[in-house]
């Protein structure tokens, strides 16, 4: 068996939802956004976390970098809204139910707006949906797409993005964007740091919902800054990126545990929303960053109000958009993958890596790397430490099988390695030239057995599992063999490890000519291994004779990359994926 531990990414991580709040019952003036003018949310509350009403302009002081600033406009609770609710529709959503529970919720909310509130919407998954006016009555299922698969992942910071762009046609001051998702962002154009710089250019708050399972929740909290996924790039941990955007937003962010907390959440975003003050003014440097500082005349009161704020013109050297629409621009913002994908004929993609360049999107670190003449995987202890008891790296926080060091979560140990990346391919042929050595190791799961390490191609990896094609072999040629492997995932989108292996096609010794025969595996300098995918059909190719050929439909769609289990190295060199009609 292959018994690795793998961060698995879900089905996908991340699920944004936009939730409808209802705010108070008063009528209010409706003011036109100035986009000189910015307005800041203010929320006042006493010791006991209550919010304090009845406040007037007078009692506030706003600073700008330190300065005061005259106020502009005060507008008093209970003011109309302009809200934007994003729906994360990704699988991992649907298949624990969490989407349905969060539908459930938000429909009764969309009837009990104010008249002159503005309701918004936008579903997306690794792909951002229309921006859509949401009028009274439209039935939400109607927005929520329906073809959904494994593969669609979440690009929570674009979703993000789209619709803080179309906010700037918002005709009321008081914005607000509010989030719920099961997962990080894995997908998206942008970064974090990109997200908040426009954030801090845009009027509005931005609540953030993370509606994770426990097993999510367990490793984001044991987690740094970042999280390793199941094909080892590494994501930002949504336990802190969630609470740095509302916070420079003026917002919260939530993390509930059951339907019942989500319920709670909603009502107290809605309370929020329905207690703030709105204050405005116009800025003497419209677009330099400013840092904003907001005072109240009371004693023994907190106050929440965005952090920062900027103008729109710094943005155009940083966050692109595209020219008729709001979506994120591909040509500014591309994948680091998108230069080394061409196109074919007819009509499809080929994505080609030599790793020379590494600069082109795979992980780059200790265990899994750029190295000359290829891609370099490392298994087991580190050179010199075969013998040491340290040798695991757990002393040194380095998992024995190229794991992320320090990363959280990890089982002490393992035997493997998955490295996956660049577009989803469904119908496809791919291959790759692989070289090392793999010794006999023994498994946790079966500690007096032996089995074959091996190194090779992973492929169709998505939310829902993925396929790995083993080369394994010491000596000479003909001792070469070859190794089919399925691994399914649970629903819990971060789990660690695999839920379900299962051998398609087990250790096979590999077709040779008589003239490689004399070689050691050593003097081989490149051993190519190749898979041919239409719909449910594969066909295995090693050194460019036909393998093996048979039929599984458990994956249809995923990402290509490479694999290594056992104790040793691999290097990898010349990836080829040629889409197929």
């Amino acid at each position: 068996m292959i018994a690795a531990s793998l961060f698995r990414q879900g089905p996908q991580l991340s699920t944004l939802l936009c939730v409808s709040l209802s705010l108070a019952q008063t009528p209010r003036p409706v003011f036109q956004s100035n986009t000189d003018l910015q307005t800041i949310a203010v929320r006042v509350v006493d010791k006991q976390g209550r919010d304090v009403h009845g406040l007037a302009a007078s009692d506030f002081t706003l600073l700008e970098d330190g300065h005061p600033q005259q106020i502009a406009f005060f507008g008093e609770e209970n003011q109309p809204v302009s809200l934007v609710l994003v729906l994360d529709v990704s699988w991992s959503m649907r298949s624990g139910q969490k989407l349905e529970q969060a539908r459930k919720l938000l429909a009764p909310l969309l009837g009990r707006n104010l008249p002159d509130d503005e309701v918004f919407f936008t579903a997306f998954t690794d792909r951002v949906g229309p921006f859509l006016t949401l009028l009274p009555g439209k039935p939400l299922d109607s927005l929520i797409p329906t073809a959904i698969s494994p593969q669609n992942g979440t690009a929570l910071y674009d979703a993000l993005a789209t619709s803080l762009c179309n906010m700037r046609s918002a005709r009321n001051v008081r914005q607000a964007v509010v989030v719920i998702t099961d997962g990080s962002d894995q997908h998206s154009r942008l970064s974090l740091d990109h997200l908040i710089q426009l954030a801090q250019s845009s009027k509005p708050q931005i609540f953030m919902i993370g509606f994770f399972d426990y097993f999510e929740r367990d490793l984001y909290k044991q987690s740094g800054k970042t999280v390793t996924l199941v094909n080892h790039h590494e994501i930002d941990n949504p336990l802190k990126s969630f609470e740095r955007v509302a916070k420079e937003t003026g917002a919260e962010s939530f993390f509930p545990s059951s339907d019942d907390d989500l319920a709670h959440v909603i009502d107290h975003i809605r309370s929020i929303l329905e207690a703030e003050y709105s204050l405005a003014y116009y800025p003497k440097s419209a677009h330099q960053l400013r840092r904003i500082q907001i005072r109240v005349n009371r004693h023994g009161v907190n106050i929440t109000a965005r952090r920062a704020v900027t103008g729109d013109v710094p943005l155009a050297s940083t966050v692109h958009f595209a020219v008729d629409s709001c979506a994120v621009s591909p040509t500014e913002h591309p994948y680091p993958w998108e230069p080394h994908v061409t196109t074919g004929l007819p009509h499809t993609s080929i994505y080609q890596d030599d790793f020379a360049d590494p600069s082109s999107g795979w992980p780059n670190r200790t265990y899994w790397r750029y190295a000359s003449g290829g891609y370099e995987i490392t298994v087991g202890p580190p050179p010199g430490e075969e013998n040491n008891s340290a040798g695991r790296g757990i002393a040194r926080g380095e998992p024995s099988w190229g794991g992320d060091p320090g990363g959280a979560g990890q089982l002490a140990i393992s035997t493997g390695t998955v490295v996956a990346y660049g577009p989803a391919f469904e119908n496809f042929i791919a291959s790759l030239s692989v070289s090392g050595k793999w010794t006999r190791i023994v498994t946790r799961e079966h500690p007096n057995q032996f089995t074959d390490g091996g190194a090779g191609l992973v492929f169709r990896l998505n939310g829902a599992g993925c396929y790995i094609l083993l080369l394994s072999g010491s000596g000479k040629a003909e001792h070469l063999k070859f190794k089919l492997v399925k691994l399914s995932f649970g629903q819990s989108s971060n789990a660690l490890g695999w839920d379900h292996e299962k051998e398609i096609i087990p250790w096979t010794p590999v077709p040779f000519s008589r003239s490689a025969a004399a070689q050691t595996l050593d003097e081989i300098e490149r051993t190519t291994i190749a898979v041919q995918c239409s719909a449910n059909h594969m066909d295995v190719l090693i050194n460019g004779q036909e393998a093996a050929s048979l039929n599984d439909a458990s994956f249809s769609i995923g990402q290509v990359g490479m694999a290594a289990f056992g104790k040793g190295r691999a290097v990898f060199s010349n990836l080829y994926v040629e889409e197929r009609p």
